[in-house]
């Protein structure tokens, strides 16, 4: 199967027009027919119905429409990768926590990429429990995260960038919103709303942890897969959500967030981590780790 045959059936797709997608290849309408229909010949169906006034996708031409956008999708990742690559000797798969804003992640790759020229970074992004999957399974090396316990995931290694106490985000109209703290058992019976636990398992058995040892099961009001969706629900006052004070950085208005009075029971610490396989033998790991180094905030120091 030809690349181009696909980039033709999706330009088709888009336009359903023959005479603009053939301008855009650069190619005579004949010349670009006939690439539709040897893609058609080879997958064995109909991607289009023709009459002389309209095109139109066929139902098999729908189904196939979100595969081949993956397909030269990939393909042209692919390039930009190994084009990216060529004259550098080594690479670092980095994998970022999806919607964490974070002010000191900007200075380490910043002195990285400076520092260590011949280190390719591929970047990508996704969820806590995702990355720490993907580390397990070497398809990527190094993660950038929050994390309540990854760091004591058999087989992970992990260096601290800085650590914060984690805090309650309410709705300023909360009942709740007029106390400069709170302890774990104020919140009993109120309403929270967490992450899904497949976006972010540890975070939710962190927050399930203070809860019990609070005497009561948390209230969850609703479950989303992403922290502005939750910010937005706490903002709505749907219910109150755990989490790191980075959460402010990008917080609507209308959020209040209160500190949790520590006791014996609540290790209430969350960190800014970099997380890697503890058998990867990338060499770059080490480099980053040694720009990570340079911004780390001690203990008794403030971010």
């Amino acid at each position: 199967m030809e690349i181009k045959n696909l980039e033709a059936f999706l330009l088709l797709a888009r336009s359903l027009n023959f005479t603009k997608s053939a301008e855009q290849m650069f190619l005579s309408q004949s010349a670009f027919s006939r690439q539709i229909i040897r893609l058609e010949e080879e997958i064995g169906c109909q991607l289009f119905t023709r009459t002389k006034r309209s095109v139109e996708l066929t139902n098999y031409g729908k189904r196939f429409l979100e595969h081949a956008e993956v397909i030269v999708s990939e393909y042209n990742k692919s390039l930009i990768n190994l084009k990216d690559s060529q004259n550098k000797n080594e690479h670092l798969r980095l994998g970022l926590l999806n919607d964490l804003l974070e002010d000191n992640f900007p200075k380490i790759i910043n002195h990285f990429v400076t520092s260590y020229p011949e280190v390719d970074v591929i970047y990508s992004d996704n969820s806590m429990s995702s990355l720490v999957s993907n580390l397990l399974h070497d398809e990527i090396d190094c993660a950038y995260t929050l994390s309540h316990d990854a760091k004591n995931v058999p087989g992970i290694s992990s260096f601290t960038i800085w650590s914060n106490s984690v805090y309650i985000a309410m709705s300023c109209n909360h009942p709740l919103a007029g106390k400069s703290s709170l302890e774990i058992k104020d919140l009993a019976g109120t309403p929270v709303v967490i992450p899904t636990p497949d976006t972010y398992n540890l975070g939710v058995l962190h927050m399930n942890y203070l809860c019990k040892n609070a005497g009561f099961e948390p209230n969850v009001a609703a479950m989303v897969s992403n922290i502005n969706s939750l910010l937005m629900l706490v903002s709505s006052n749907v219910g109150v959500a755990f989490t790191a004070r980075t959460a402010q950085n990008n917080c609507p208005r209308g959020v209040k967030f209160l500190p949790i009075e520590s006791d014996e029971y609540t290790p209430l610490e969350t960190d800014i981590t970099v997380l890697w396989k503890a058998t990867n033998t990338n060499p770059a790991i080490k480099k980053f780790l040694a720009s990570a180094e340079l911004f780390a905030v001690k203990p008794n120091e403030s971010v």
